[in-house]
């Protein structure tokens, strides 16, 4: 297991892709950052939210915003070699391919959990500096560690995820295209329409990890599962997308 592992760190570094999809996740949570600070709304007693430490909270949980990008980083992996076809000598070499997936698992977990811990660190950095320019309550980092296991967790499990959805579905643009519509348009949709049946999807299980609202600018994380709930369905939708990604992969023709 571990020589499968290296092999799969040698294939992750030797594309660029690693390098791209970290700049855009820290660019896209960089934005959101700088939208919360200088364009949030007014609460419903038009006070300034910026004030509200939950809020500030909530600024620095935007490092969770990473976790498409991580979710997108798996499918191509896994996608990728059925893309390029090189799945058959993968599997010819690795002839019991439950391995290989939990290799692939594995590795990108490992990749997400150090993205994850330096994305934390710029928002929370970055939030500190921006709030300083503004009349806001203070910045606490006590409040920015309360967030900062939840983030590792729920990245590295969207980053499982990512490999699970890539295994499951081969085609790769078909697999971005599917996860993006569900975390963009559907998720959002559900959540808005049937909150009480949106918490429970993987989105709201982790914005309830990270402690953040659903949604909106009068959502709060009361809306939300509690956070030991919000952790284990999390991990439930990882488990049951691993377990069925490794069993049709076992099953799947690749000839």
């Amino acid at each position: 297991m571990i020589a499968l592992i290296r092999s799969e760190f040698r294939k992750v570094f030797s594309t660029k892709l690693l390098l791209i999809l970290s700049l855009a996740a820290l660019g896209f949570m960089q934005l959101q950052i700088f939208l919360l600070v200088f364009l949030s709304p007014p609460g419903l007693e038009d006070i300034n939210r910026l004030m509200d430490p939950a809020f500030i909270k909530i600024i620095v949980a935007s490092a969770g915003s990473a976790s498409v990008f991580l979710l997108i980083l798996g499918i191509v992996a896994m996608s990728g070699e059925y893309r390029n076809q090189t799945i058959t000598s993968t599997f010819l070499t690795t002839p019991v391919r439950w391995r290989v997936i939990v290799a692939k698992m594995v590795t990108f977990a490992i990749l997400a959990l150090a993205l994850s811990l330096v994305l934390w660190l710029i928002a929370a950095i970055t939030t500190m500096l921006l709030l300083g320019t503004q009349d806001s309550a203070p910045f606490e980092w006590s409040a920015a560690f309360e967030i900062l296991g939840g983030t590792l967790l729920g990245l590295v499990l969207y980053a499982i995820l990512g490999v699970a959805i890539g295994s499951l579905i081969t085609s790769q643009v078909a697999a971005i295209i599917i996860a993006l519509v569900f975390t963009f348009v559907l998720e959002p949709l559900i959540s808005l329409f049937f909150l009480s049946v949106g918490k429970w999807l993987p989105g709201n299980a982790l914005n309830s990890i990270l402690q953040t609202g659903s949604g909106g600018p009068e959502s709060s994380a009361s809306d939300l599962l509690d956070i030991p709930v919000g952790v284990a369905v999390l991990v439930g939708y990882t488990i049951v997308f691993a377990v069925a990604a490794a069993v049709t992969t076992n099953k799947r023709d690749i000839t």
